[in-house]
């Protein structure tokens, strides 16, 4: 099972520097300054009717759609708010304290997972890789070693220069939509890519452009249907991870996740679900009572069979 502490270190730290850079948006008594805001439908429905309402730890405002399961943040911030934070300081912050300092774990433990539930469901076991939203390159790095060919694209400078310098990974430094490649890619990945994005379908059909005939779309996304949500939203509680309204614009039901890859023309290969919810409400409300390491894998085990799990990780081939 995955170890919290190793893939997550400085996690309070990095919740206190959100909060610090995102009090900004907000008026004193916790109301939304208009100017940063905008009012939306869901992303996939298109419809403005939600069953729940919730908030993060940072003040934003989360709502489950009534028709297909998605929760998303509205109002959320207009656009151009977000692409600063994406190119400038503010979310370099989040690799260097989040995620560099984990960077050997989430390479040899959690790439390497990565890297063999792909390679076990393609249909070719060398090729072309794509990774959209790289990061700082580890999952990229692991192809790499085993003779794939590897073409990155990642939006942050810092992570970009970080992937090309430490795993020598090819990385265009700039939008999806502006890329052209002669050749098509065998597999494309998308980890942690889609939530932030203003219009997910529209990727979603730069993929299917970018891939072969036979080739094999990964996604991972937050789950809406994880436990972790639905406590968050049931209680009231601030949760440190997935719900973070800045970044996180939407978390994905199964149901949501499912036919928005199918409107644009992707079915399922495989669908599976893994997380820390159970270790994150132990640390966060529970005092750590779950201290049997065991209990709290096998607890989350059950989940991850269920799909409740905060990660929801799809395998897509073209329909």
């Amino acid at each position: 099972m995955i170890e919290f502490d190793k893939v997550n270190p400085n996690l309070s730290k990095l919740s206190d520097y959100i909060s610090e850079k995102t009090r900004v948006f907000f008026t004193d008594n916790g109301g939304f300054r208009k100017k940063y805001f905008e009012n939306i439908k869901c992303y996939h429905c298109n419809k403005d009717s939600f069953v729940s309402v919730f908030y993060d730890r940072y003040g934003f405002r989360h709502v489950r759609c009534s028709i297909c399961g998605m929760v998303y943040v509205n109002p959320r911030l207009k656009e151009k708010i977000v692409h600063d934070l994406y190119s400038e300081d503010d979310y370099t912050q989040y690799y260097k304290i989040k995620l560099l300092p984990a960077l050997e774990y989430r390479r040899n433990v959690l790439a390497v997972n990565k890297y063999n539930q792909i390679v076990n469901l393609s249909l070719k076991k060398t090729g072309k890789v794509l990774d959209i939203g790289c990061g700082l390159g580890e999952v990229l790095s692991i192809f790499k070693e085993r003779g794939w060919g590897t073409t990155a694209i990642e939006f942050n400078p810092f992570a970009a220069d970080y992937a090309k310098e430490h795993f020598g990974i090819s990385v265009v430094n700039k939008s999806v939509y502006d890329f052209n490649e002669a050749g098509k890619f065998d597999v494309i990945m998308l980890w942690g890519v889609l939530e932030h994005l203003y219009d997910p379908s529209k990727i979603l059909k730069k993929c299917k452009k970018l891939l072969t005939d036979k080739g094999l779309l990964v996604i991972e996304v937050p789950s809406a249907d994880s436990l972790l949500v639905r406590y968050a939203e049931n209680t009231d509680k601030k949760v440190d991870r997935i719900i973070e309204g800045d970044r996180h614009l939407m978390l994905f039901s199964v149901l949501s996740f499912k036919e928005m890859l199918g409107k644009n023309g992707f079915i399922p290969k495989k669908l599976i679900s893994n997380g820390l919810d159970v270790a994150t409400i132990d640390r966060l409300f529970m005092e750590k009572r779950l201290t049997n390491n065991a209990l709290v894998d096998i607890i989350q085990e059950i989940l991850d069979e269920s799909l409740q799990g905060d990660l929801l990780r799809g395998f897509f081939t073209k329909g």
